[in-house]
């Protein structure tokens, strides 16, 4: 593997853990700190491995260099923080079984987490700058996943960081009677940021795996903990294994997106649905129906069904009516419209469609719809549409398959 290979699968894999454990130590005031120290390590890893060669524990390498980096910035800036070893794990740390929180969780990335949504932030703030800090997303990603404009969202990340200084937070979890204020913001951070693992909101990439896999690790984590476990994150953790048994499929060998109806369901990986159904029945405990319940169930029926055609499209309209109710937003109703369209036929699913202004996905539907109704120079147009605004190179390439099969 090249060094810039592997400096990249570091810092997707290592950084989040790394500025997780820095900013621990540093506390929230000084995450920005943590976030340069590590940079700065990888920074160091492009310019000296090439010529010194590769250490043996590249991890324990970057964590060294950000330690060190960190004390330097601190002493710069005239601030004394004691920093040991432990701050930086040499290799990723797997939560026990058994941890508690009491001011302390044996998971880095989870105790951020709950620590970066303090109180002291909006619920909108908390969830942003958990997935920029503890997620490792960019603002261009963040943006997209809640959509919003990405000047927006690098305004709110700089009205956090000010008010957690502010009020003197310290990156720490908080005691078990402040859990269930956070969880849910906790929760919200690690469905966006497997999204963007599952769905890319740019790139040549349409999949990275390596944010789904984390989130998943992180919601399982959260679901098995004896103070955060309970139906809502055993319901997440359903939700994100469930979808992410369909990862190996998402695009075909020949680099185009691959819509649900297109995947060898032979192909999904059975041990992760397994998974998300023991995580789905655990999720029946209790009387409360939350978001991730419903969208826990959309997942477990596409899962269980052999075919697009024998799937319970039906069911799928209900949920998505209940979800809509609770969680409104333009993507719930689009993915309502698709599954209206299944279950009515596509002139009812056009009829549900709404506007798709600049979101590829909603002229791809409308596209769909309208070239099954026979109309296939306004679907022309709305895959036309839909290329223009294709994120990913996997998408471009659907597009133009769609376009090439209505010119056949």
């Amino acid at each position: 593997m090249s060094v810039q290979r592997l400096v990249d699968s570091l810092a997707r894999d290592s950084t989040s853990r790394l500025v997780a454990a820095l900013a621990r130590r540093l506390g929230a005031g000084r995450i920005t700190i943590a976030e340069d120290a590590v940079q700065h390590a990888l920074l160091q890893a492009l310019s000296l491995w090439p010529f010194k060669g590769v250490p043996d524990k590249p991890a324990a390498w970057l964590a060294a260099v950000a330690k060190n980096r960190a004390l330097d910035l601190l002493r710069n800036e005239a601030r004394t923080v004691a920093l040991d070893d432990e701050a930086f794990p040499a290799e990723p740390q797997q939560p026990a079984s058994d941890g508690h929180f009491d001011r302390e969780l044996n998971d880095d990335e989870l105790a951020l987490l709950f620590a970066v949504c303090h109180p002291a932030l909006s619920p909108e703030m908390r969830v942003t700058f958990a997935l920029k800090t503890v997620c490792g997303l960019t603002v261009p990603q963040i943006a997209s996943g809640l959509l919003s404009e990405p000047t927006a969202i690098a305004q709110r990340l700089v009205r956090a960081r000010k008010q957690l200084e502010a009020a003197g937070v310290a990156i720490e979890a908080p005691p078990p009677e402040a859990l269930p204020e956070r969880a849910e913001s906790v929760r919200t951070a690690l469905f966006l940021m497997f999204n963007e693992g599952y769905s890319a909101s740019s790139g040549e990439a349409l999949v990275q795996p390596e944010f789904c896999v984390e989130a998943v690790r992180l919601a399982r984590a959260l679901a098995q903990h004896p103070v955060t476990a309970g139906p809502a994150s055993d319901a997440l953790a359903a939700l994100l294994a469930l979808t992410a048994a369909r990862l190996p499929t998402r695009v075909g060998p020949d680099g185009v997106a691959q819509l649900l109806e297109d995947q060898p369901r032979s192909q999904w990986d059975r041990g992760l649905i397994a998974l998300g159904f023991a995580h789905l029945e655990r999720s029946a405990d209790g009387e409360a129906l939350t978001v991730w319940h419903l969208r826990a169930e959309i997942a477990s029926l596409h899962a269980v069904a052999s075919s697009t055609e024998a799937t319970n499209w039906q069911r799928i309209v209900d949920v998505y009516g209940q979800l809509r109710l609770v969680d409104p937003s333009p993507v719930v109703e689009l993915a309502r419209a698709v599954a209206i369209g299944r279950a009515d036929g596509p002139a009812a699913g056009l009829a549900a469609l709404p506007q798709p202004d600049g979101n590829p996905y909603g002229h791809a539907a409308r596209g769909v719809f309208l070239a099954a109704l026979g109309r296939g120079d306004e679907a022309r147009r709305h895959f036309e549409r839909a290329l223009g605004l294709a994120r990913t190179t996997p998408e471009r390439r659907l597009m133009q398959r769609r376009l090439a099969e209505l010119a056949t």
